[in-house]
């Protein structure tokens, strides 16, 4: 399950991280037989697929159901 990402910079930080690991990846395991520039683009396609479609902060209706299904009371 991924995180979830509660403001813009949690998803631009985790974007470029995986942006910076899928390339050292191909780098290491993959360049011998496809060019950079290949995993370059499929990189950047899947940091924008990350940072676009990653999940946002819960909601509240979904807190009072995890609540709810966990049995946790509200304190106040």
């Amino acid at each position: 399950m991924m995180p979830r990402f509660n403001t813009i910079p949690d998803r631009v930080t985790w974007a470029v991280l995986t942006w910076m690991f899928f390339n050292l990846l191909w780098l290491k395991f993959v360049e011998g037989y496809v060019p950079q520039w290949i995993g370059a683009i499929i990189a950047t396609s899947l940091a924008v697929a990350l940072a676009v479609f990653s999940p946002g902060p819960k909601e509240e209706a979904e807190e009072e159901e995890v609540k709810e299904v966990t049995g946790e009371e509200e304190e106040e």
